[in-house]
């Protein structure tokens, strides 16, 4: 019995390479796709802080007459809501929170979207948008 060492020797080489390329096909597949995901979460969370944030001017202007200043002052000012009855944090009579809580806010606490852009907001008319490429329209 006699064993050719020469021939899988080749044999190897070519597995190691055939498996590095198909390796190298999926990961570039599973890059592309993580992107994706992770570009559409972020803008599920622009959309939801959208939201957030809109609600909670109608609810200042709604209470204080004005629309705020910025948005900081909704992060700063307090809002006493009535609150139902019953154990946790929101039992009681009333509840005390901030009209916007702050998610993501740089050092001079200005609101930041996912994306890390800052939201433009326009005291006249209470409109509130993203800075974000892509987003603007929203």
């Amino acid at each position: 019995m006699t064993t050719r060492s020469g021939g899988c020797k080749g044999f190897v080489l070519l597995e190691a390479v055939i498996a590095l390329c198909v390796a190298g096909v999926l990961f570039g597949v599973v890059i592309v796709k993580y992107r994706q995901v992770a570009l559409a979460a972020q803008e599920t969370a622009v959309k939801a802080e959208l939201t957030n944030i809109r609600t909670s001017i109608q609810l200042f202007k709604m209470l204080k007459g004005r629309n705020p200043a910025d948005l900081k002052e909704m992060i700063e000012k307090n809002v006493m809501l009535p609150a139902r009855i019953g154990p946790g944090p929101y039992s009681g009579s009333i509840f005390q929170r901030k009209y916007l809580m702050a998610n993501a806010v740089d050092s001079h606490g200005n609101v930041l979207d996912a994306f890390g852009n800052y939201f433009c907001y326009n005291p006249a008319d209470g409109e509130v948008k993203p800075s974000s490429k892509g987003c603007e329209p929203w």
